[in-house]
Order: structure tokens, then sequence, then C-alpha cells
């Protein structure tokens, strides 16, 4: 487990402008400075296909991002082609990582915190870590300090392709301890997972 210190619940407050207005202030929060208090939007990125992935999506939106054309009836978890704002869930020892999406709940007033689907919910998706993946830690390669643009909320510290999946296989080993996830910007390109940059969140998960 990351040795670093117990994060605080950051406060939010809803703004109760439209979606227009919305989208302008999530724009100023990532370029003001102002990295550690994020404002939820409740903008959705487009859908992701396989043809077109999907932009970059809000850091603190409040939606899913989906793969709508994959049938989850048939076979094993696809990669999501593009960026995904999730979590890496597990690696197995072909290096091959399981993830998936999140979006940012309000929760307790003004109070907030990431979550994935719902229990029994099959959207997940899987790609091998590439070899030279560009892994950016938000507490440091060893999780003991904090190493994250206060401009953007997004991880500066580059750590290697073990220290990601050790990270990841230790929150793996406590199931169903989700805020033990770290919430990111995962991205897939031709079916390896390329990037990887933690989203710095002071509540935790």
């Amino acid at each position: 487990m990351r040795n670093a210190a117990p994060r605080a619940w950051t406060r939010l407050a809803l703004p109760s402008a439209g979606p227009a207005a919305l989208a302008l202030l999530a724009a100023v929060v990532l370029t003001s400075g102002c990295g550690e208090t994020p404002t939820p939007t409740t903008g959705a990125p487009g859908p992701a296909t396989s043809s077109s992935p999907a932009a970059t999506p809000e850091l603190f939106g409040t939606e899913f991002q989906v793969a709508p054309e994959h049938d989850w009836s048939k076979g094993g978890p696809p990669p999501f082609e593009g960026v995904l704002r999730g979590w890496l869930t597990d690696v197995d020892e072909g290096g091959v990582a399981e993830y998936r999406p999140i979006r940012f709940t309000q929760s307790g007033g003004e109070d907030g915190h990431f979550d994935g689907p719902e229990e029994g919910d099959v959207t997940r998706y899987a790609a091998p870590i590439a070899e030279d993946v560009l892994f950016l830690a938000d507490s440091g390669c060893d999780g003991s300090s904090q190493t994250y643009d206060k401009a953007t909320n997004l991880g500066t510290e580059r750590c290697t392709r073990q220290a990601l999946i050790d990270n990841v296989k230790e929150a793996a080993s406590l199931a169903g301890v989700e805020g033990l996830y770290r919430p990111a910007l995962i991205t897939t390109e031709n079916g390896r997972i390329t990037k990887v940059v933690e989203i710095f969140w002071q509540g935790g998960g």
C-alpha cells in the first residue's frame, strides 16, 4: 500500500449554471492554477468507437465513457482505443491490464469521489501495457510524495512500467476496496496501453 499521508476530502460546490457555463468553468479549472479544488462537470465526451477514439475526457466528468459498438456478451474485454478516465484494476503475468471507466460523483453535500460501474456491470477493458509506456505518477514512484501539477491535477513524475504494474497489483490484492485504485487518464493506441497519467484527488480514489 502506498505510504503517502491520508488525503483530506476537498469541498466542492456545484454551480447552478447550464452545461455551456460548466464546460467553460472546467476549462478554467484546468488552466488557472486552481488544481486543488476541481469542479465536477456534467458534459459527457462523445462515444468511443473502434474507428473514432474518444477525445481527452473531462478529469472530473460525471458520465462514464462507453464503447457502444462492442457486444459485451461475446469474448473477452476489448481495448478502449483513445483516452479513458478510469482505474487500472488488475495486471496478469503477461502484462495485460484490465481497466474500467470511472466518473466523479457528488456525495454528502459538497463532497465527492470517483466511482466505477455498479456491481455486476460487465463494462471493462483490457490491453497489454506497452514496454515503453509513459507512466506519470501523482504521488511519486513510491507513493510517498506529491508529484502533480496544481494547474491540471495530473501526475508529473515519470516512473517505470514495473512501478505501474506493482501499484496496480497491490491495489488489486485488496479486492473490493475501490478507493485504493488510482484514478488516471489511460491512453490505448493500436491495442496497447501507451500512457497512464494519474489524476490527483484529495479525496483518494
